[in-house]
């Protein structure tokens, strides 16, 4: 083989091992931009559907108990953050205990149709009574243990004498009962985690590849200046 020939097809070789690892490089940051676009965003409501009568609050207070809102949405918020599930408060008073299950899944209904959302009724029966019930959405992640120790720290929250007003009692549920249910922060869907995995291989296997090329090119170029003559009789 000449020295010409020899020099042509390790250009080849080396253009061809530049191509697979530009091309996985490519392809991991593809995936990576993918899993970015496709990640829920906990802090985007989920979209309305139908004919449903949700304005995209958090709440509505038909009794006029929360003034000031800033305790409840910030406790609602890092319930949505840690379940990945958009909680709504509903504060009214009047429905029958037995119904407030029924009442809950009708309202649920009505305000999303469909979607991610976990809604919590707040019943005020009469002085010093009151009832809760909650009611998740088929499409959901949250259990019915979740929805059960939500509505516990709810409970303890509005007994605790150090919250002073509905909305820091509210509050302080939410965040309670966010750290009891299953953390799905920035939950994934099984294509989404496919890809995260995919990205991931391919983030690894194109480092590698760029690691042994360089690695490869310096030891190359000082074993070709260092002895030429052993190159040439070696492919020659």
């Amino acid at each position: 083989m000449s020295k010409r020939s020899a020099r042509k097809k390790k250009r080849q070789r080396a253009r061809l091992i530049r191509l697979l690892g530009l091309f996985l490089v490519a392809v991991a940051a593809v995936t990576a931009a993918l899993i970015l676009l496709l990640r829920p965003d906990p802090e985007e409501a989920a979209p309305l559907a139908g004919d449903a009568l949700w304005d995209g609050g958090w709440y509505a207070d038909d009794l006029g108990l929360i003034p000031n809102d800033r305790a409840l949405v910030r406790g609602m918020k890092a319930f949505e953050k840690r379940a990945g599930t958009r909680p709504y408060l509903s504060l009214l008073s009047g429905v029958e205990p037995k119904e407030l299950d029924l009442f809950a899944r009708e309202q649920y209904e009505a305000l999303f149709a469909e979607g991610d959302h976990l809604l919590v009724v707040y019943d005020e029966w009469e002085e010093g009574t009151y009832y809760l019930a909650a009611e998740a959405g088929a499409e959901s992640a949250l259990t019915d243990e979740d929805v059960s120790q939500l509505l516990t720290a709810i409970e303890k929250a509005y007994a605790d004498p150090a919250n002073e007003t509905y909305a820091d009692a509210f509050g302080a549920g939410f965040a309670q009962g966010a750290k009891a249910v299953s953390a799905r922060e920035g939950r994934y869907s099984i294509g989404v985690t496919v890809l995260l995995v995919l990205g991931i291989i391919l983030l690894v296997l194109g480092a590698i590849l760029v690691v042994f090329l360089r690695k490869r090119r310096r030891a190359f170029t000082r074993w070709a200046s260092e002895d030429p003559e052993g190159y040439i009789g070696e492919n020659s």
